[in-house]
């Protein structure tokens, strides 16, 4: 972890690719666009709302016009975001080329740029179009968090937190007694921390690549995150979802240890309760298009002990 950003493309001339194509958003471009112009380029608008077939179908033609085949390899540098948009069109375009992660935010690092997740969104849900399909490389660059808002370092704390809640009790205990070297960016304690909640996720998807099993524990928390998540109009961020998805469930389920997870998200700021603005109606309907259903029934995970998890 002692490379840095702007030695992006030395690193990358020992790979056999013949041509790279750069995904960014704008948040990003502004803190490291003087390191990225040495390849291809392509800079969309930041959050969310890029995650739709559309967009897919713009960048592709641009792709094509940029003259990028099947020797070609794409980078996504950002966030989950980026990183899911650009694995999507990476495992689609020309029926697969290759792509790198270099994720520039704590989500993407601890979570969303492991284990080869990709999707776009529709009207009716989150991630419901998407592939299995992994990176050739992943590049952390931790000074990258430097530049993150408190806001978006909470999106990555909220996943680190679910990691050890259903994984590891010794990175729970590191998460409650680091709160504030945590919040206040300390690389060390970051770079701990990343290592950490990675290599939870890393073991995780290891054993399951495709979600039939042990892979399904990461969906802690985001049955009712996402759909609250989507209800909100994504005004709420990834993170704050989660935080409240992990909450309702501990409350749904019973878990014995809803009070110190709930004093955990409370350390970080992180909210708990549902917005009284969003109608519990529709988190419910939203709840139900639920992708991970199986035989017409909810599977939602559970944490009856820190550090290990149920699906009930």
């Amino acid at each position: 972890m002692t490379t840095h950003i702007e030695n992006l493309a030395s690193t990358l001339k020992k790979l056999p690719y013949n041509r790279y194509c750069v995904i960014t958003d704008k948040n990003v471009y502004k803190h490291y666009g003087k390191f990225l112009h040495k390849f291809d380029l392509i800079i969309k608008e930041p959050g969310e709302k890029l995650k739709t077939l559309a967009n897919i179908e713009k960048t592709a033609k641009k792709l094509i016009k940029l003259g990028l085949d099947r020797g070609s390899c794409l980078i996504a540098v950002g966030g989950g975001v980026i990183g899911d948009f650009t694995g999507f069109l990476a495992s689609i375009y020309m029926r697969g080329i290759p792509y790198i992660q270099v994720p520039t935010t704590l989500l993407a690092m601890v979570d969303s740029s492991v284990g080869g997740k990709t999707g776009v969104n529709l009207s009716l849900g989150k991630n419901l179009l998407g592939t299995f399909y992994q990176p050739v490389l992943t590049l952390s660059y931790p000074e990258t968090l430097q530049t993150l808002s408190l806001k978006e370092l909470k999106n990555g704390i909220a996943e680190s937190i679910k990691h050890a809640c259903i994984g590891d009790k010794s990175l729970f205990g590191f998460l409650e007694k680091n709160h504030e070297k945590i919040l206040a960016k300390d690389p060390a304690t970051l770079n701990k921390l990343i290592t950490q909640s990675s290599a939870i996720k890393l073991k995780i998807t290891g054993k399951d690549e495709h979600e039939k099993g042990v892979r399904m524990f990461l969906n802690y928390g985001h049955t009712i995150g996402h759909a609250i998540e989507q209800a909100s109009n994504y005004e709420l961020s990834h993170g704050e979802a989660i935080s409240i998805g992990i909450h309702q469930v501990n409350l749904f389920s019973k878990s014995p240890e809803t009070k110190r997870i709930e004093n955990l998200l409370k350390l970080y700021d992180l909210p708990t309760k549902i917005p009284s603005n969003l109608k519990k109606q529709e988190i419910a309907k939203i709840i139900k298009t639920d992708k991970k259903k199986f035989k017409g029934k909810l599977r939602f995970v559970t944490v009856r002990k820190i550090g290990s998890a149920t699906i009930i």
